[in-house]
């Protein structure tokens, strides 16, 4: 549980409404579709991969929260 807050940049007792926004806007920069390889110094792959990272954490906090 604890990696999945530190991957959305949230702390413990963190509510719906913060993971929410939080998933949102980390999703709109890691995307594969909207992903600015100036802006994260990531390449597609890796954008890719930590966007299912964060897909991971959210799912998995939706459940738990």
């Amino acid at each position: 549980m604890y990696d999945s807050l530190k991957i959305l940049g949230l702390g413990f007792g963190a509510t719906e409404v913060e993971l929410k926004h939080s998933f949102r806007r980390l999703s709109r920069v890691y995307h594969p579709d909207k992903h600015k390889p100036g802006e994260t110094g990531l390449s597609l792959e890796e954008a890719t991969a930590h966007f299912q990272l964060l897909n991971n954490a959210y799912s998995y906090l939706r459940e738990k929260i």
